[in-house]
């Protein structure tokens, strides 16, 4: 396992041109010339391409204008812990820190946001840059995402959730619907309002023009049908291990760790809490 970077023409360039001779002749569906690599959540290191600065990217965008590129995390070096962040911002705003093309510079999503910008093949995600700032540090999301919006436009933005960090996405999906920029931070930097069609785009309409979906005619949510239990078919029973095949699956299967922590879990007796963290709507 090595460390690579967009533009190297060696390592990166054979695979570009592999998936876009697959895609030119049809082997790939929709979505096949989406690139998606993250980038970023690496503090402390040098501002060098193999460690998620975005240097390498204005290169291989104008090399390979057929591929659409998804950069995770929109680059930011900050890890989890946004204090770096807001102490640059902080120090903008004080006139400590010198400015990059009049906004704060805020590793590395402002050099990514401004050297990404001019291209139409590229788009910032903002899963875990979100999720970790929003509740703690929102002042560090308004920059980000004002910076975002102004340099790539609200059809260059995409949502990820990385649930896997964060348990279930929707308390992500209800903050970004109730987050608003300041007016007062809009006001000062230039940053455009994230109103509710940019929301909209950046939840799901670019992610599904990247990937060949159809929007659903008719309201945008629907309940789920009242005998959709019923619907659940046996194979997806046995998949899900729902009752009653929760206890069929191969011994080899079962004899993973984590089949193991859920049998230990289970014998203790414990119930879950369900409790909500983060932002939740509890009525309309």
């Amino acid at each position: 396992m090595q460390q690579w970077q967009h533009d190297d023409e060696n390592v990166a360039y054979p695979t570009f041109d592999l998936i876009s001779k697959n895609v030119r002749a049809g082997k790939l569906g929709p979505g096949g010339n989406v690139i998606s690599v993250h980038k970023g959540l690496a503090r402390g290191l040098p501002p060098l391409a193999h460690n998620g600065y975005p240097s390498d990217l204005p290169k291989a965008l104008r090399d390979w204008p057929n591929l659409n590129f998804v950069t995770y995390h929109s680059c930011i070096q900050d890890s989890f812990f946004d204090d770096q962040a807001l102490a640059e911002i902080r120090a903008s705003e004080a006139g400590t820190r010198p400015l990059l093309n009049g906004v704060p510079n805020i590793d590395w999503v402002t050099p990514y946001a401004q050297l990404t910008g001019p291209f139409k093949n590229s788009f910032g995600e903002i899963g875990t840059t979100f999720a970790s700032s929003v509740v703690t540090f929102p002042t560090v999301t308004a920059h980000i995402l004002g910076q975002l919006l102004m340099f790539k436009g609200p059809k260059h933005i995409v949502f990820g959730s990385d649930s896997l960090w964060y348990g279930a996405p929707q308390w992500q999906i209800e903050a970004l619907w109730r987050f608003e920029i300041p007016e007062e931070i809009r006001e000062r930097w230039g940053y455009p309002a994230l109103d509710e069609d940019a929301k909209r785009n950046i939840l799901g309409r670019t992610s599904a023009k990247l990937y060949g979906l159809e929007p659903r005619a008719g309201t945008a949510y629907r309940a789920l049908p009242s005998d959709y239990a019923n619907r659940i078919t046996d194979a997806q029973k046995r998949l899900w291990e729902l009752p009653p095949y929760d206890n069929t699956l191969n011994l080899t299967a079962r004899n993973d760790n984590l089949t193991k922590y859920r049998e230990r879990y289970q014998a203790m007796g414990v119930e879950p809490r369900h409790t909500r963290y983060g932002w939740i709507r509890t009525s309309l």
